[in-house]
């Protein structure tokens, strides 16, 4: 070997080993700090991809046991209310049944009476008063829609010579339980530069500045629950939308549908489709027009004309107390049904529970043997690392001293 004092080959040997344990030790060392094999992309770039592919689905699998166990807590809410209900009717078939037997009078099947309306007083305030997160469950309604007799819907004009429309037109946080249609109208002051949403003599007022060219402003009614997004190829005046505003007239909110009933969709699953539709049924005592069941509809009738019997003190009171009885043996049988099928749906919604709280310990299970860290593995490797490193400085310190032997040659 020459010797030589210009390049050190044996140093620069010794330094290129040192580079190589400095990089192992801090690649073990990051790997048993974080607690995982893959720290970069480098460390393994299939395996990375696949690992995140699993956290994706893992992580929308936890959301999904979430959902449902909220849809449990739902159902739970609406079948505790209608718990109660089932106790009300039982006692309202008791009433009926003391009702119809010929040893009272008149004025005694009064006093029944007014039980039997206080009971369908709260039969119906239960209908409209159970709620979850803001939503009347057993009120027949649970998602309002625009009517198709709206006048404010998607495309409808605000000024036809700036390109001005309405764009979107969300009503879902308005709450309509009735049959008929809900009808909310426009009114606008171009001197206050305001337009106005009112519906059932409740009134929103907002606002109205000029709408930017190529731009959209939303208007957000949120007393009633209805947002507005309107756009504009050029630019607005306040005036302009106030009067596009008033020109559409109103917003129609459609009705619920006669059956009485309004549809909720849980996302259960990690993936697009993955969801359960569960129907809450209106369990009020009213009339059609309000969206009641036939079942309660017509127990309402014979209600009212037990009352009107007894009202008219001239016979006939016996009668109509056993009419009652059969339509509440059929309103018994409507809520008994509505409450099984909800029984289902919750033990439908618990085995979804559990299959997803599997999936994902078997999915995460999974994961962990991909990107975690072997830290017995990788503890040795680290071990290892040191000891080549510590060598690597003891050769390289004794390396940078061979060129001072050639000192000795010269003198």
């Amino acid at each position: 070997m020459v010797m030589s004092i210009l390049n050190n080959v044996t140093s620069l040997n010794a330094q290129r080993s040192l580079y190589k344990a400095s990089n192992d030790l801090g690649s073990s060392m990051g790997k048993l700090s974080s607690g995982t094999r893959i720290v970069r992309a480098g460390d393994d770039a299939a395996g990375l991809a696949i690992s995140e592919k699993l956290r994706a689905e893992i992580r929308g699998i936890q959301q999904a046991t979430r959902n449902s166990q909220d849809a449990v807590s739902m159902i739970q809410t609406a079948e505790g209310a209608m718990e109660e209900i089932h106790s009300m009717l039982q006692r309202m078939r008791e009433l009926a049944v003391q009702a119809s037997n010929d040893t009272l009078d008149t004025g005694d099947r009064g006093f029944i009476d007014d039980e039997l309306t206080q009971l369908k007083s709260q039969i119906n305030d239960i209908g409209n008063k159970t709620e979850f997160n803001g939503k009347t469950l057993l009120s027949g309604e649970l998602v309002s829609k625009l009517s198709s007799s709206s006048g404010a819907v998607a495309g409808t004009i605000i000024d036809s010579g700036d390109g001005a429309a309405i764009t979107s037109v969300d009503v879902t946080a308005v709450r309509n339980a009735a049959t008929a249609n809900l009808t909310m109208t426009f009114t606008g002051d171009t001197t206050a530069n305001t337009v106005t949403l009112t519906s059932g003599g409740v009134a929103h007022t907002l606002s109205v500045a000029d709408i930017a060219a190529n731009s959209t402003t939303t208007f957000d009614f949120s007393t009633h629950g209805v947002k507005i997004d309107v756009s504009a190829n050029n630019l607005t005046s306040q005036d302009e939308v106030i009067q596009g505003f008033v020109a559409a007239t109103n917003v129609v909110i459609k009705g619920a549908d006669s059956g009485g009933s309004g549809s909720v969709e849980f996302a259960t699953g990690p993936d697009e489709g993955d969801s359960l539709t569960v129907a809450f049924k209106n369990v009020k005592l009213d009339t059609t027009a309000n969206g009641a069941a036939s079942e309660m509809n017509a127990l309402n009738d014979k209600l009212s004309a037990f009352k009107n019997a007894v009202a008219a003190a001239a016979g006939g009171d016996q009668a109509a107390a056993e009419d009652l009885i059969g339509e509440l043996d059929a309103a018994i049988n409507y809520i008994s049904d509505h409450r099984s099928e909800l029984g289902a749906f919750q033990n439908r919604l618990e085995y979804t529970i559990n299959n997803l709280q599997q999936t994902a310990e078997n999915l995460t299970a999974s994961e962990s043997r991909i990107r975690d860290v072997d830290v017995a593995s990788e503890s040795a490797e680290m071990a290892r690392a040191t000891v080549i490193q510590q060598a690597a400085v003891s050769v390289l310190a004794q390396a940078n001293q061979q060129p001072q032997l050639a000192l000795k040659l010269l003198g």
